[in-house]
């Protein structure tokens, strides 16, 4: 959970409204309450107005997930660890659009990820293939373009700062009778705190809505990036170049009194290319989904779930394994409420996986108002993740093995979230996860291992307010086993002043301990971070920020002799007008 903070002050209601609705859980809005999974949402712009601008620092926030990136600085391909699973293990929903899978990872979009065109941020953790499909294993993280509100509105942020970094978001958005809308634009450049990794982005995202009655709302969404990094020395020059498009539409529709269904269309096309010492590799993605997803209430004790998605990519790269694939399938679930207080609910979900024949997955789940500020809740679910084309067929670095097997996994949690006082929230949840017929891919060629592999361990989160002006945050993760040698311990917090209604001041810290991910050992560290702002007048807000405060020496990653260093300390500057 995360405090809802406004630069006019911070409000007494620091926990989020029990009310609030959550998309993710089963891929239909429904209240927080409700919920039988651990799910967690973060307000974009709360989070801006920290200093946090980043998708990938904002994740950090979320207890159970690790977001850093392996490969280098701002701009290098990120990774989100979701319960000591790796990248792999989780799925990337944008706008209703799954982008990742096994072969298409979701590493690129990472890269450079921005807040400020975003609105609903949601990362459901666990097991829930039987609503999303392959590759949720670990969670699953929801995305979705931000919508028009309120009175017509433009609004310019740029800032600046050290490692010649420069970032504008231009926006216009508003709301006039039927019709709302989102557009923006933005530009993201720097040469970061090391030679030769230089990263500049162009991007645009639009969302369109028309509510043509009370039961029927049309949309479109669209988003593209264009980005380039490098020339990053990894036993010579490599050069990245990503571009990706996504446009949908949908329409959400209540068919009957109680009867809530939505129905998108999307395609999602992604082309990434490398050069190197070692040569050029390249990758084209072209991917169409046609879904739907259906909620019925019968009564106040019962309501139906149900789904399906045809699903269309054609992947090719530059050594050769191309693939053109149909996957098609249908999810259908129950949701009982005995008594007002508990929530119990079951999803079963049949597909065909492409190559790998009928993949059959489900979920149970149960959420109990225990007392007046005590929620109890717990899950269990099966899912599976499917071999990539370079474990199938291969890499230039060696052989594949055409005949490895999907893995699966059963994984559970159960959690409380406890009421403290008017003004304070702690929750925490336990997990594990058993993955059978878990891939190793080096050394090549991959095969499936014999035993299972284990992920588990604790998530920790507290927040709250300390009278009027002080705000704070906490998230914690414990891992007691994960995949790839994650760190044990993982930590970020922060606290927010806010002495007079124009001016918010705060310090957050990071810990990362000791861990490898699959190389060489790395350090434990603490990063420091101050920011702030200060409304001048009503429209022009001055902000700042410094990052790694203390300086710390640290290090990302070190693969076969190569290390990858964390940018040192750093000064960043800006001003938002609105108008």
């Amino acid at each position: 959970m995360a405090t809802a903070l406004t630069l006019g002050g911070i409000s007494a209601e620091t926990i989020r409204e029990l009310d609030e609705l959550i998309v993710s859980a089963v891929r239909m809005p429904g209240e927080a309450s409700r919920t039988t999974s651990a799910v967690t949402a973060l307000d974009a712009r709360e989070l801006e107005e920290r200093g946090v601008l980043d998708l990938i620092e904002a994740l950090n926030e979320v207890p159970g997930v690790i977001a850093t990136s392996t490969s280098a600085q701002t701009g290098g391909s990120g990774s989100v660890f979701i319960r000591g699973t790796t990248a792999s293990y989780s799925q990337l929903v944008v706008d209703g659009i799954r982008l990742s899978d096994s072969t298409a990872p979701m590493g690129n979009f990472f890269s450079g990820a921005r807040l400020d065109d975003l609105g609903r941020i949601e990362v459901l953790r666990g097991a829930h293939a039987a609503i999303h499909g392959g590759e949720a294993i670990g969670g699953v993280i929801w995305l979705e373009t931000a919508r028009g509100e309120g009175d017509p509105e433009t609004r310019l942020r740029i800032e600046g700062g050290s490692f010649d970094s420069l970032n504008g978001h231009l926006a216009h958005s508003g709301k006039e009778g039927p019709f709302s809308w989102f557009l923006s634009g933005g530009y993201d450049g720097t040469h970061n705190d090391v030679e030769s990794q230089d990263f500049d982005q162009a991007r645009a995202a639009l969302r369109m809505e028309w509510a043509q009655s009370e039961n029927l709302t049309l949309g479109m969404t669209y988003r593209a990036v264009d980005s380039r990094f490098g020339p990053f020395e990894y036993y010579g020059p490599n050069i990245d170049h990503t571009d990706s498009g996504l446009a949908t539409i949908y329409a959400n529709a209540q068919l009957a009194p109680g009867w809530l269904a939505r129905f998108t269309l999307g395609n999602y096309r992604e082309s990434y290319d490398n050069d190197s010492t070692f040569g050029n590799f390249g990758t084209d993605l072209d991917r169409i989904v046609l879904s739907t997803d259906q909620s019925y209430e019968i009564n106040r004790h019962h309501r139906l779930l149900g789904g399906a998605f045809l699903e269309h990519s054609i992947f090719s790269n530059t050594i050769g394994s191309d693939s053109d694939e149909y996957r098609y399938g249908a999810h259908l679930g129950w949701e009982w409420t005995p008594v007002e207080s508990v929530v119990t609910d079951a999803v079963v979900r049949w597909e065909d996986y492409a190559d790998y024949d009928d993949q059959v997955t489900w979920r149970i789940g149960a959420s109990w108002q225990a007392l007046e500020k005590t929620r109890l809740r717990a899950g269990l679910g099966k899912a599976f993740r499917t071999p990539t084309f370079l474990d199938l067929y291969g890499t230039t670095f060696g052989a594949g093995n055409p005949n490895l097997n999907a893995e699966e996994s059963i994984g559970w949690d159960f959690g409380v979230e406890q009421g403290v006082g008017e003004n304070h929230m702690v929750s925490a949840n336990w997990f594990e996860n058993s993955i059978a017929n878990r891939i190793r891919s080096s050394p090549t060629p991959p095969v499936n291992l014999p035993s299972d592999t284990p992920t588990r361990g604790l998530e920790f989160a507290l927040n709250g307010a300390l009278g009027e002006h002080l705000a704070y945050r906490l998230a914690w993760t414990w891992l007691g086993a994960s995949l790839d040698d994650q760190p044990k311990n993982t930590a970020t917090s922060s606290i927010d002043w806010q002495p007079t209604a124009n001016l918010l001041l705060g310090i957050g810290a990071s810990y990362v301990d000791e861990r490898s991910y699959g190389g060489a050992p790395l350090d434990d560290y603490l990063l420091l971070r101050l920011y702030g702002s200060y409304e001048l007048r009503e429209n022009v807000t001055l902000h700042a920020r410094i990052e790694n405060l203390a300086n710390e020496s640290y290090e990302l990653s070190h693969f076969f002799g190569l290390r990858i260093p964390g940018a040192g300390l750093g000064f960043f500057a800006g001003v938002t007008v609105e108008f």
